[in-house]
């Protein structure tokens, strides 16, 4: 693949995300399979435990945002285990996890969380949608920012199996898919907050700061323009790659598409003999 510099006018989805992007940067296979194909995969453990806590606790912020009150922990605890149990009945795929102990960890430390941190929280929006269009192009690139605080900054509820490192903050593409928006709405956000729920032994729940410059702002647009500029080359030219060799991510245990995936399960490798010269 070469440097991609224009990006296309149309595409073969109407709108890119950050989680799009990401997923054909690990895998252009996989992304044909979910995005263009429309193929079900199902939930990790971790997507689960994640989606219900950032439910409950939004819907938390959501009546602070008119109360300026949050609500009791008992209220909060209620949300999630509805969350839990109305996406947990669904196929998952939990590998060695027990889900029990994934529910249950995942309320310990939203407990924490809704205890320590969301006091401290002051939310003018909650997962509120935000789309970016480009002048000239049809297609756009669409987002949810989880929270938005009155002293200018955006946020994001994360569940963790282990603490969010300075380093992993400050590289996060995330960050500047939220920072992006902000700024094309010429609201720049004055920081970035990682609002992180920790599912360790001891529960926890910090704050991890973090900020981008406008340079690198503009960096993660050309990352965008040139992930749309590959989608387009791929789809025209029917050319849809594996994930790199050796990644973890490519095996039965991690891709729920492995079994029928040509560079997976149903990839038949060559016999090679030695010959001895």
């Amino acid at each position: 693949m070469g440097v991609f510099t224009e990006p296309p006018v149309t595409l073969p989805v109407p709108n890119l995300s950050l989680s799009s992007v990401n997923l054909l940067r690990r895998c252009p296979e996989k992304w044909r399979r979910k995005y263009l194909l429309n193929d079900y995969e199902p939930p990790s453990g971790q997507m689960i435990v994640g989606g219900a806590a950032g439910a409950a606790e939004a819907r938390s912020f959501q009546q602070k945002i008119t109360s300026g009150e949050d609500l009791p922990i008992a209220d909060v605890l209620d949300a999630y285990a509805d969350e839990w149990h109305e996406r947990a009945t669904t196929e998952v795929e939990w590998g060695d996890q027990k889900p029990d102990k994934v529910r249950d960890t995942g309320q310990a430390a939203l407990t924490v969380y809704h205890t320590d941190i969301a006091p401290g929280v002051r939310p003018t929006s909650s997962e509120r949608k935000f789309t970016l269009r480009f002048p000239g192009l049809e297609w756009t690139f669409t987002g949810y920012l989880d929270i938005e605080e009155q002293d200018g900054s955006v946020g994001d509820l994360k569940v963790k199996a282990r603490k969010l490192s300075q380093a992993d903050a400050d590289t996060d593409p995330q960050v500047g898919a939220y920072l992006l928006a902000r700024r094309a709405e010429a609201k720049p956000a004055s920081e970035f907050r990682f609002h992180t729920m920790i599912r360790t032994a001891k529960p926890a729940a910090e704050i991890v700061r973090t900020s981008r410059s406008d340079g690198q702002l503009d960096v993660f647009l050309h990352r965008i323009f040139a992930a749309a500029a590959e989608i387009h080359w791929r789809a025209s030219n029917e050319m849809w790659d594996a994930a790199p060799p050796g990644a973890w991510w490519c095996s039965a245990t991690a891709c729920g598409f492995w079994s029928s995936c040509p560079f997976g399960g149903m990839h038949s490798r060559p016999a090679v003999e030695a010959v001895a010269v």
